[in-house]
C-alpha cells in the first residue's frame, strides 16, 4: 500500500489549519516547536505566480534563520523548496514580526558544518536525513535591510 498518496492531503489540511491558527493568534498558539519558532513564509509560486504562505519550523542562527527542506524525510523536496530556488526573496513572519529575507541554499560543505547545530536544535532532522532518499536542502535566510 502506498501511504505517500495519503500523506500529501493530510499535510495540506494540517498546513491550512496551522496557518489559520497562527494568523488568528499572532503566532502565540502553535508558534514554537522544541523551543524553536514556527515561522510563516510567503513565497511566489514558481508555476502559478500566486503568493503561497505556509508555516515552517525555523532555527534562529546568529542574525539569520535556517530552513530545512526535509518534508518529514519524504523522497521529494517540498513545493516551497522550488519556490525559493525560483525566487529567493521571501517574506518571513517570526513571533508576529514580518520582514523580507533572502533565502540562500547552503552548499553541501556549508550544510555539513552547520548540521550539528541543526541537530542540537531539532534532533528529528537527523532521522529525516537518514530516512530520505535524497540530499535534504538547507537554506539560510538573511533579513534584507
Amino acid at each position: 500500500m502506498n501511504t505517500h498518496k495519503f500523506v500529501k492531503p493530510i499535510m495540506q489540511g494540517l498546513t491550512k489549519l496551522h496557518t489559520l491558527l497562527y494568523n488568528k493568534y499572532g503566532g502565540k498558539f502553535l508558534g514554537t516547536l522544541f523551543g524553536n519558532p514556527i515561522c510563516m513564509i510567503t513565497t511566489v509560486g514558481r508555476k502559478s505566480g500566486s503568493l503561497r504562505t505556509i508555516p515552517l519550523l525555523t532555527i534562529p542562527y546568529e542574525d539569520d534563520y535556517i530552513l530545512v527542506a526535509s518534508s518529514g524525510g519524504s523522497p521529494q523536496h517540498p513545493a516551497w523548496y522550488y519556490n525559493l530556488i525560483h525566487e529567493p526573496r521571501i517574506e518571513m513572519t517570526v513571533n508576529s514580526n514580518t520582514f523580507t529575507v533572502h533565502a540562500r541554499q547552503l552548499s553541501d560543505e556549508e550544510k555539513d558544518s552547520l548540521w550539528p547545530f541543526i541537530i542540537e536544535a531539532c534532533s528529528f532532522y537527523e532521522e529525516y536525513r537518514q530516512k530520505a532518499s535524497r540530499n535534504i536542502p538547507v537554506f539560510i535566510c538573511s533579513p534584507i535591510s
